[in-house]
C-alpha cells in the first residue's frame, strides 16, 4: 500500500514544482520579451515578487479545483479544462491586485502574455510527467486506495468481490454486521466504532454502507456515526450487475430510477463543440489545400480511378452520410461487404501505402466536418456492414453513434487504430468512445488532437 507518507511526498513535489516553474517562466519571459526583445535593462527582482505571488496564488487555486490529488493524477486525461481555468482566474487576480495597488502599468503586457503562455505549457508538461511517473507506481502495486465496507457478509463479499476486480490496487477493509435482518445493536456498534477507528488512523478514502433496504435501522445508525467524517459514504442496498451501465440515479416521486443513457455533453453544448469545429477545419483545409492537390495529381498519376473514395458510414442518431477519403486502394467498396485493409494488403496502391502510413489519406474528411456530418473529434466511424456486425455482438456499441463521429478519437490516441480483427479489440476500441461522450469537454478534444499529432504519425497500412 502507497503510505500518507509518499502520497504527501509526492503531492508536495508537485505543489513545489508547480511554483518553480512558474517563477521560472516569469524569468524567462523577461529575458526573452524584455532584455532581448525591447533591449530594456531592468532589475530581475522588480520580476521575482510578483512571480512569487502569482506561484502562491495557483498553488491554492489548484487545491481548490481538486488538482493537488492523487485521484486527479492518476485519472486518463490531464485535466486541462481544470489547469486553464484555476491558471486563468489567478493570473487574473495577480492582475487585479496589481492593478488596484497601482503597480500594474510598470510591466508590459507582452510580458504578461508571454508568461502566462509558458506558465501553462510547464504546467501541463509536469502533470504529464507526474502522470507517467503515478503509472508506473500503480503497475509496481505501490500506489493503493483504502476503501471500507461495512453491512452483512453476503453483501460485503458480493461487492469485495466486484472492487478487486475492478481494481486490483485497492486496499479493501471489510467491517461485518450479523446476517439477521433485525441485527444485534451492540454487535453493529462494535463494528462501526471500529471502522470509524480506522478512518481516523489508516487513511480510509471512501465507505461503502451495502446491506438489504430492509435494514433502515441498521443503515440509518451506521450513517449516522459516519456521517461527521469527511471521507466519501456510498449506499449499495442491491448486490447485483445492472445489464447496461448506469449513470446516476433520479427521482420519480418517491422511486429511484437508473440514468442507462445520459443526454451526452457534446450534445448539450453542441454550439460551442460546433464552432470548435467549424474554425480548425476551416483553417486545417486552407492551410493544407496545396498538399491536397499535389495529393490528388499523385493518385490519379498512380492508377486508374477517382481521386476520392466515399463510403456510407454511420452518424449521429444513425443518420448515414457519405465520408471522403483519399483513395488509396484499386478497389472502392462500399456494399453488403467490405473487406478491412490488412498489414501488406495487395489492394493498396503505391501512393496509397504512403498515405495510410502517415494518415494523409483522412485529411479529406475536414469536408465531412464542414458539411456537419463529421467531428474533428469523436468515436472513428466504420463502414455500415462492419458497424451492424460489431452491434449484433456488443450491446453498448450502437451508444457510440449518440454523438458525431470524429476523424480522430480517445480511443485512437490511446492505441485502438488499424485493423479490428478480433471482438476483443472492438469491444476495447467502444469502451474508449463511451468514456469520451460521457467525459467530452473543449479541452479534451484538445489533448485529443494534441496527441493525434504524435500517434498518427505511425500510420495504418
Amino acid at each position: 500500500m502507497l503510505s500518507s507518507a509518499i502520497e504527501r511526498r509526492c503531492l508536495q513535489l508537485l505543489a513545489i514544482s508547480n511554483s518553480a516553474a512558474i517563477i521560472l517562466a516569469a524569468g524567462a519571459a523577461k529575458i526573452l520579451y524584455i532584455d532581448f526583445g525591447l533591449g530594456v535593462s531592468q532589475a530581475h527582482v522588480m520580476y521575482l515578487v510578483p512571480s512569487c505571488i502569482l506561484a502562491l496564488i495557483v498553488h491554492y487555486a489548484f487545491k481548490q479545483f481538486g488538482l493537488h490529488s492523487i485521484s486527479s493524477l492518476t485519472g486518463p486525461t490531464l485535466s486541462l479544462d481544470r489547469v486553464a481555468t484555476a491558471l486563468s482566474l489567478s493570473f487574473l487576480t495577480l492582475l487585479g491586485g496589481m492593478y488596484l495597488s497601482k503597480v500594474a502599468e510598470d510591466y508590459s503586457r507582452g510580458w504578461f502574455l508571454i508568461w502566462f503562455v509558458f506558465s501553462a505549457t510547464a504546467l501541463v508538461l509536469i502533470r504529464w510527467c507526474c502522470k507517467r511517473s503515478l503509472r508506473a507506481l500503480t503497475m509496481a502495486g505501490r500506489l493503493r486506495r483504502n476503501v471500507a465496507l461495512i453491512g452483512t457478509a453476503e453483501f460485503t463479499d458480493t461487492i469485495k468481490a466486484e472492487l478487486e476486480k475492478e481494481s486490483p490496487s485497492l486496499a479493501i477493509t471489510v467491517a461485518c454486521l450479523p446476517t439477521r435482518e433485525a441485527g444485534d445493536p451492540e454487535t453493529d456498534m462494535a463494528a462501526i466504532l471500529a471502522l470509524k477507528n480506522q478512518m481516523r488512523t489508516r487513511g480510509i478514502e471512501q465507505v461503502v454502507i451495502a446491506m438489504p433496504a430492509t435494514d433502515q435501522l441498521r443503515i440509518r445508525a451506521a450513517l449516522r456515526q459516519l456521517a461527521p467524517y469527511s471521507q466519501e459514504i456510498l449506499l449499495c442496498t442491491e448486490p447485483r450487475s445492472y445489464p447496461v451501465p448506469v449513470h446516476g440515479s433520479k427521482a420519480i416521486g418517491r422511486f429511484r430510477a437508473e440514468v442507462a443513457s445520459p443526454v451526452p455533453a457534446a450534445e448539450t453544448d453542441r454550439l460551442e463543440k460546433r464552432i470548435f469545429d467549424v474554425v480548425l477545419a476551416t483553417f486545417g483545409l486552407v492551410t493544407i489545400l496545396p498538399l491536397m492537390l499535389i495529393v490528388a495529381l499523385l493518385i490519379k498519376l498512380d492508377s486508374p480511378g477517382p481521386v476520392f473514395f466515399l463510403q456510407r458510414r454511420y452518424g449521429r442518431n444513425n443518420q448515414v452520410f457519405r465520408i471522403f477519403k483519399f483513395r488509396t486502394m484499386h478497389v472502392a467498396e462500399d456494399g453488403d461487404r467490405v473487406d478491412q485493409a490488412v498489414r501488406h494488403d495487395a489492394r493498396v496502391t503505391r501512393v496509397g501505402r504512403f498515405l495510410r502510413a502517415s494518415s494523409i489519406d483522412e485529411l479529406p474528411q475536414l469536408i465531412n466536418v464542414l458539411i456537419g456530418d463529421m467531428s474533428l473529434v469523436g468515436p472513428r466511424p466504420h463502414a455500415l456492414v462492419h458497424e451492424e456486425s460489431f452491434e449484433a455482438r456488443l450491446d453498448l456499441f450502437s451508444l457510440r453513434r449518440r454523438v458525431l463521429p470524429g476523424i480522430t478519437g480517445w480511443a485512437q490516441v490511446n492505441g485502438c487504430r488499424g485493423e479490428t480483427t478480433t471482438l476483443q479489440s472492438v469491444e476495447k476500441r467502444m469502451e474508449y468512445d463511451l468514456y469520451y461522450i460521457d467525459n467530452w469537454s473543449i479541452w479534451l478534444d484538445i489533448e485529443i488532437l494534441a496527441r493525434t499529432v504524435t500517434t498518427t504519425l505511425r500510420g495504418a497500412y
